[in-house]
């Protein structure tokens, strides 16, 4: 088997893992796969192969990451669980009539911090989640 061979099986296995949402980081693995075959049908060395691999790979994952973040369908910027973030929300009716906290397109159930009686339309600042619950406080 001839080494464009093996570059080409390994662009199309990192082409199928990307199916597994890595995040473009497969895909920029089989460009770069597919870069170091092509070194190989113009008769470069294992090492010169190997060294357009990395080069592609070096070059094509922080631009594919980037593109990934900047057109994903989900713009999130919340953080992760136990970290901390200053974050703000407003308050909507839900249909059944409860006040619900949106964020970032998603409704939450709510409670205030404080036995403080939250309104419709009101800007909250985000102190924390109890399990689904979003604890606020009001920037009134």
């Amino acid at each position: 088997m001839l080494a464009w061979h093996l570059w080409l099986i390994a662009a199309l296995i990192l082409f199928l893992a990307e199916l597994l949402g890595t995040g473009f980081f497969a895909v920029a693995m089989g460009l770069a796969a597919l870069v170091a075959m092509i070194t190989a049908l113009l008769g470069a060395e294992a090492t010169g192969q190997w060294f357009a691999f990395a080069l592609a790979a070096a070059a094509l994952a922080p631009l594919l990451k980037r593109a990934f973040r900047q057109y994903a369908p989900s713009q999130r910027r919340s953080g992760l669980a136990g970290e901390s973030r200053h974050q703000t929300g407003k308050l909507v009716r839900h249909h059944n009539g409860e006040l619900r906290l949106k964020l970032e397109g998603d409704l939450f159930m709510v409670r205030a911090e404080a036995d403080v009686e939250l309104q419709e339309g009101e800007e909250v600042e985000i102190l924390r989640f109890d399990g689904i619950t979003a604890i606020v406080k009001s920037l009134k």
